[in-house]
């Protein structure tokens, strides 16, 4: 659907018996080199040429993913909030699509990067979804709360980034709810149909959340892969992952499943919305087929 302006806001689908729907945050547009770390300028601009874009920034679809499974009213991450001048719509378009943020029971937070978590409190510091529990996996939540999270932020991201503003969200934003986060070890269902997969890296408890119903699967793949053109130069790393290494493992673990199942997914940040397609494999990546609207 589409707001008055003729922006798409949110989108109806179903997965099996579930109500699907995604809902924009709005979008973001990045410098190219924090999504092609370790190429040169040069060889950035020739990349992005091959591929029709633009040299100067990237487009980046802030795109989330609210499900009713008949039981429960979930929510995959909060939004970004205010982290740029055309993010922080989410609750208003969960509204507009029809979603009170109050009937809210399970919010799932993929990791506690800004764009995911930034939308945790409203203007007055209360949360948005203030009947909900949250559930996020250990090893993440332990992370950005030690004091080895400051210093592994500022190491991967000090010279293109400011890591404080992750560090400082991180506490600003999931602080408050302290006491109805639910801590994940084990990719076991969170609630009946819905599951955490380790895909660690990106973060150091950087999940994918798939929903399954009457045989069909949903993967809400996150940032595991941050722009489609990635998927298919699975090589180039961006500097937003923490662990490389271990986020290169998880991205080829976790597309290949999708690709192998067929499966629908929601990959947060790739164009267009409502950020919805399907992966196959091409080489030693794999290929982006955006769903037809």
């Amino acid at each position: 659907m589409a707001d008055q302006s003729g922006k798409e806001n949110y989108y109806r689908f179903r997965t099996g018996h579930f109500e699907c729907i995604s809902v924009s945050d709005g979008y973001y547009e990045y410098d190219p080199r924090h999504l092609f770390a370790g190429l040169t300028e040069a060889e950035v601009t020739a990349l992005l040429k091959g591929f029709d874009l633009p040299p100067d920034k990237i487009y980046s679809p802030y795109t989330f993913l609210y499900v009713n499974t008949g039981e429960h009213k979930v929510l995959v991450d909060m939004g970004a909030g205010k982290l740029g001048p055309h993010t922080g719509k989410l609750v208003m378009n969960l509204k507009s699509a029809g979603v009170e943020p109050g009937d809210i029971d399970t919010v799932v937070i993929t990791h506690a990067h800004p764009d995911h978590i930034g939308g945790t409190l409203d203007e007055n510091g209360k949360p948005n979804f203030p009947y909900a529990h949250y559930y996020i996996w250990k090893d993440e939540w332990d992370f950005w709360f030690s004091e080895e999270a400051f210093a592994k932020v500022q190491e991967h991201l000090s010279s293109l980034l400011r890591p404080e503003v992750f560090m400082k969200i991180a506490h600003e934003q999931l602080t408050p709810i302290k006491e109805r986060i639910k801590l994940l070890t084990e990719e076991s269902e969170i609630v009946p149909g819905v599951i955490p997969h380790r895909a660690h890296g990106h973060t150091p408890g950087h999940i994918v959340v798939s929903f399954s119903s009457a045989g069909e699967e949903l993967f809400f793949t996150s940032d595991t892969v941050v722009f489609p053109l990635l998927l298919e130069r699975p090589d180039i790393i961006p500097v937003f992952d923490i662990i490389p290494d271990m986020a290169n493992e998880s991205k080829h673990r976790i597309f290949d499943l999708v690709a192998e199942k067929h499966a629908l997914m929601l990959a947060q940040h790739f164009p267009p919305f409502p950020s919805l397609g399907h992966v196959v494999k091409k080489g030693q990546g794999w290929k982006w087929e955006p769903v037809k609207m």
